[in-house]
């Protein structure tokens, strides 16, 4: 993760509670909530997730898989401040998918969120293949990807595509979660064109912490980045919710 990343992600820790994450954050997994069947529950490259933090009151046993430990360490000091207590049915896996593969326990429920554009479409058909493995009848998987409509998709910059390695259609979706195995319970299509309040006030706070860190104090040149930071553009994500036949 880059320094920039890093101090995103720290100054989130800091200002955004458990309660704010929680509220501010779609989980469309609620609807699904009287489906979840026994057994523990797995995010991939979770960060700080509100899904793991809200579920942790269901006293399911979490598998939490990030290649980035400060944001393990965070995640773990926000669910024990959201229970009350040592949350000791919390594993946190500070490894590298798809170089590792996923546990080997058989989940009740799987998330994917803001994780598999981050991977080639081979890749991600390896990430779904164990995902299959390690689920059963019954056993909720969600994932939420950028799309075709997100405006990186067409960015003529190599290092957007280096980063975010695939943006997905719904026939991506579709040959991905085989119906053989997987009923398709959800799926949503979204284009943000405009931030919310919240969003582009925590930016803009973000942004000035990273022209503290790398000493940028010409009032001209921070103006410049503040500006380029209220730019809007287009975020096409998809979201989906199957159940493993």
């Amino acid at each position: 993760m880059d320094k920039t990343l890093e101090i995103y992600w720290k100054l989130y820790n800091e200002i955004i509670s458990n309660e704010v994450m929680i509220h501010k954050s779609q989980n469309l997994l609620r609807n699904f909530e009287e489906e979840f069947i026994d057994g523990p529950i797995l995010e991939l490259g979770c960060g700080q997730s509100n899904f793991l933090v809200e579920f942790s009151k269901t006293g399911k046993e979490i598998f939490a898989i990030d290649n980035e430990e400060f944001q393990l360490n965070f995640l773990k000091k926000r669910i024990e401040s959201y229970t009350g207590d040592a949350f000791e049915k919390l594993h946190l896996l500070n490894i590298t998918i798809p170089e590792k593969e996923i546990p080997q326990e058989i989940f009740s429920l799987v998330i994917a969120s803001d994780f598999l554009h981050f991977f080639s479409i081979e890749d991600s058909k390896y990430i779904i293949s164990q995902i299959t493995s390690r689920t059963q009848k019954g056993s909720l998987i969600y994932v939420r990807v950028h799309s075709k409509s997100h405006s990186y998709s067409n960015s003529q910059n190599k290092n957007v595509h280096n980063y975010f390695k695939h943006f997905f259609t719904e026939d991506d979706l579709n040959n991905l979660f085989d119906e053989k195995y997987f009923d398709r319970m959800l799926f949503s299509n979204t284009v943000q064109d405009i931030r919310p309040k919240f969003e582009r006030e925590f930016e803009t706070k973000w942004t000035e912490k990273v022209l503290d860190e790398y000493k940028i104090f010409n009032q001209r040149q921070r103006q410049a980045h503040l500006d380029e930071n209220i730019k809007e553009m287009s975020v096409g994500y998809i979201q989906c919710v199957y159940r493993r036949k």
